[in-house]
This record gives C-alpha cells, sequence and structure tokens, in this order.
C-alpha cells in the first residue's frame, strides 16, 4: 500500500520511469496531487511494471497509489470486466488431492498446463501444487483491479499451508512477491518459508556440482515485473549465473534499470511493444550476449516473435540449470 508519510516528493519514481517523459518539476507536483486525492496524467502513462516501488528511496510504494487511482477510474479495467476476469480465476471447489507430509512442495502456479516442458527433469522431482486453487492474483494490479489482488491473498497462503510444508519453492517470481512482500503489506501471515526459484536452484546445484560443466558464455538476464517487489534475492541470480559458468553481461537495461518484457503494453492497449522489445533485445546483444535468461514464463511468451526476429535465443532460468547439468542442450535462434 501506498505510503504517503515516507513519499518526500522528490520525484524520483516518475523521473527516473522508463515509461514516462517528465522533469523533476513536473514530477513533484503531480505526485503532490497524487497525494492530495487528484489524479494526474501518470495514471494514464503507467504501464504497471512496479519499477516506481524500487526506484522510491524511501519505500513509499508509489506504484500502489498509481493502481489505486487506475481502479477507481477503472482505466484499464472496467469493474464489470474485471468481475469477469476474477470469477475466471477463482476456485469454488472442494480442495483434494494435494499433498501433505512433506517438509517441502513446489507450487507451479498456473504453469502446468502453459508451461509444463519448463517444469521437466529430475530437477523438479518434488511434491508439485499447481493450478487454479494455487494461482497467486499478482496479475491483477497489471490490470488496475489491486483490490482483487488483495482479496485472494489470504485464500493463497492458506491453500498452501494445507499441505502442511514448512518450505514452498516457488516456480514463478509473482507467487513469491505476493508470498514475501505483498502478504506482509496486507498484514498476512505465511506459515511456512517461501523460496524462491533462483535460490532453489543454487542449491540444487552446488548439491550436484559433479554433474555440472560450465557453458561458457555471455548471457544477458532478462527481470520480470515482480522482481521489483523482492530485489533482495538478486544475489541469488548471480551466483546461479556463476555456478553454470556463464556471463551475465553488463547492459543498460538489467538490474535496477531493468524494462519489462513490455507485454502489458499489448494487454492494456498502449500500443506496439515490440519496439521497445527490439530496444532491450538490441541492448543485450551490444553487451555480447549469446541468449537472454528468462525468469518468467510469461517474458518468454511476450518476447518470443520478437527475439526469434533478432536471432536471440530465450532460455527459461531453471533451462539455464538443466543445460549446466547436460539435460537439455542450448536452444536454438
Amino acid at each position: 500500500m501506498f505510503k504517503p508519510d515516507l513519499c518526500d516528493l522528490c520525484g524520483d519514481c516518475l523521473v527516473e520511469c522508463q515509461w514516462m517523459d517528465v522533469d523533476r518539476d513536473q514530477a513533484v507536483a503531480w505526485m503532490a496531487e497524487m497525494k492530495n486525492g487528484n489524479p494526474t496524467p501518470a495514471v494514464d502513462q503507467c504501464i504497471t511494471c512496479y519499477a516506481c516501488n524500487e526506484i522510491c528511496p524511501n519505500h513509499a510504494n508509489p506504484f500502489d497509489l498509481l493502481a489505486d487511482f487506475q481502479e477507481k477510474a477503472g482505466r484499464i479495467m472496467p469493474p464489470d470486466k474485471a468481475a469477469e476476469q476474477e470469477a475466471r480465476y477463482t476456485f469454488s471447489g472442494e480442495l483434494k488431492g494435494y499433498p501433505t507430509g512433506h517438509d517441502r512442495i513446489m507450487s507451479i502456479c498456473v504453469f502446468g498446463k502453459t508451461d509444463g516442458h519448463l517444469i521437466q527433469g529430475p530437477l523438479y522431482d518434488l511434491p508439485q501444487v499447481g493450478g487454479k486453487p494455487y494461482f497467486c492474483w499478482v496479475l491483477f494490479s497489471h490490470t488496475g483491479a489491486p483490490s482483487i489482488q488483495e482479496r485472494h491473498a489470504q485464500a493463497f497462503v492458506d491453500r498452501l499451508a494445507m499441505t502442511g510444508a514448512k518450505e514452498v519453492v516457488c516456480f514463478h517470481d509473482d507467487c513469491y512477491a505476493m508470498l514475501t512482500a505483498l502478504a506482509s503489506e496486507y498484514g498476512i501471515k505465511v506459515p511456512f518459508r517461501p523460496i524462491h526459484l533462483s535460490e532453489y536452484l543454487v542449491e540444487y546445484l552446488k548439491a550436484h556440482q559433479d554433474r555440472v560443466t560450465p557453458l561458457d558464455m555471455d548471457l544477458a538476464y532478462q527481470r520480470p515485473c515482480a522482481s521489483r517487489h523482492t530485489p533482495e534475492k538478486e544475489h541469488f541470480i548471480d551466483e546461479l549465473f556463476d555456478l553454470v559458468g556463464a556471463r551475465r553481461v553488463t547492459r543498460v537495461y538489467d538490474r535496477e534499470k531493468a524494462m519489462c518484457c513490455s507485454g502489458v503494453k499489448f494487454m492494456l492497449n498502449m500500443g506496439d511493444p515490440r519496439p521497445d522489445q527490439e530496444r532491450n533485445i538490441n541492448d543485450a546483444k551490444a553487451a555480447g550476449a549469446k541468449g537472454m535468461v528468462c525468469l518468467c514464463p510469461m517474458c518468454m511468451h511476450s518476447f518470443g516473435g520478437t527475439a526469434k526476429g533478432l536471432g536471440m535465443p530465450l532460455i527459461f532460468l531453471g533451462d539455464l540449470a538443466r543445460m549446466a547439468l547436460g539435460e537439455i542442450p542450448f536452444p536454438a535462434a
């Protein structure tokens, strides 16, 4: 949630936004207006990438303020459409067949059917939960409906807790963001330890070092939107690159300056995302990257056509580990 007492009107959140072209004075004026309850053009220019929450030096969560305005105005999704989408993702049946008696499980969100090929091999030999009951709802802050996201957060945590697991490995970055950053904002206690996929991969590779063959290649990293909620885990990404013998290229659009996959521009009817995707991928190529590593499967879907056209192979983060373990080959461009 937005924390007005922590906002000192520095304007950094809007000035450093990659999707807005505002100077310091304009940014300060807009933030002052919005703190007073009045919407500004920033609400319409926001593409919901969450970056401003990480940019804010005081952790005032300015994106949450923008999202509240977007929802009140139905700017991205009218209330009736939002309710329709909420009903689509809501699980209302009796929860059955979930694993119990395990200290650690993996939550694969809704990717079992759409991206099952990314969840293969001994690496994923854990009891798993997934499907609609384990949808984390973070998507809804992209659609200008953060109240829906908050409304279902407790049920999401409760269903995972029903397994009795002490640790839950999150296949999707959004799920980890919900369990670590957002749940605490909502006052929800999470009775197990969430483990990010990158942390799990680092642990697995350390335990199987004898099987690792260094990849010896330069690769770019595509940081997804939800990572803005949990930047403290970034060191696991770096450690993973080191363990597989890959070099994370130094480029413009990485770490705090990361550019999202731009797919939300298409989803929000804010224009063609391809020029921004080309800028992102060409930045990686200019830095010498021979492939782009993606943490979010949705980023891979969004980037797919553009990356293929530019000859840039896309590699899922888990597949990076599987390549070093000799289970799968480097993908074709």
